[in-house]
């Protein structure tokens, strides 16, 4: 065989093979694994395991709303400081700041230099409130899934999506998806879905965890400058 032979014998066999090759890439990419299902009870309990051993907590939430009338997403950053069972402060960079210490709750407006209190004796209202000043994010998880339709799905990167939609017909909620990272068992995102309203992205930037925050961290000072308005029936409109 003449050496011209030989090199168009080798030349066929590499290009054989990079038609495999990349056929077989392309078959894989076609066909990959789809996300799959978990057993969404199993999920709940593992992260209510981890929600019960924290005793104290330091989240940094980025929050997304789409803007509709200029196409374009607004972001803000909050502050979460919560300590069991009923110490909460949640500040708004640039803006409102919250303080529930016990049956006490204070709402900071520093554009009106205002502050607005709030009586929480009721242990019902005050856990409401303590939810919905977080989002859930320093609540029981069985408090976060309660009368709703729920699932969980394993994602390509591991990462495991749970979808919560409300049972009820006329509920302000459409739908609440959180990404957990199944290493800690943490949401690190959440996008809420609520009727008549632009969706809602939280991407919990950062978790401390049981970090010693001293009491003082929750007692109440009036801004300088600032009038107090004792104390108003109900919660009032509290929601972030």
């Amino acid at each position: 065989m003449s050496n011209i032979e030989v090199k168009e014998t080798i030349l066929k066999k590499y290009l054989y093979c990079s038609i495999i090759l990349i056929s077989g890439i392309w078959i894989s990419t076609l066909y990959s694994a789809p996300a799959s299902s978990l057993d969404i009870n199993r999920v709940i309990y593992e992260m209510e395991a981890v929600r019960e051993e924290i005793d104290e907590l330091v989240a940094v939430v980025e929050r997304s709303v789409s803007d509709g009338s200029v196409g374009r997403e607004r972001n803000v950053k909050i502050t979460l400081t919560y300590k069991k069972p009923d110490k909460l402060k949640s500040e708004i960079e640039g803006g409102r700041e919250v303080l529930i210490n016990g049956d006490r709750m204070w709402i900071y407006s520093p554009d009106l230099q205002v502050v607005e209190a709030y009586d929480l004796k009721d242990e019902d209202k005050r856990r409401a409130t303590l939810y919905e000043m977080s989002w859930g994010l320093t609540s029981p998880i069985k408090a976060l899934l309660r009368g709703s339709n729920r699932s969980a799905t394993e994602l390509a990167d591991g990462t495991i999506l749970v979808t919560v939609v409300p049972d009820q017909k006329d509920a302000h909620l459409k739908e609440i998806q959180a990404w957990v990272d199944p290493r800690t068992w943490l949401i690190k995102k959440m996008v809420v879905s609520r009727v008549g309203q632009p969706a809602m992205i939280l991407r919990v930037k950062e978790w401390l965890i049981n970090s010693d925050l001293p009491d003082s961290t929750f007692e109440f000072k009036l801004p300088e400058g600032a009038d107090l308005f004792e104390p108003l029936a109900g919660s009032g409109e509290v929601l972030q």
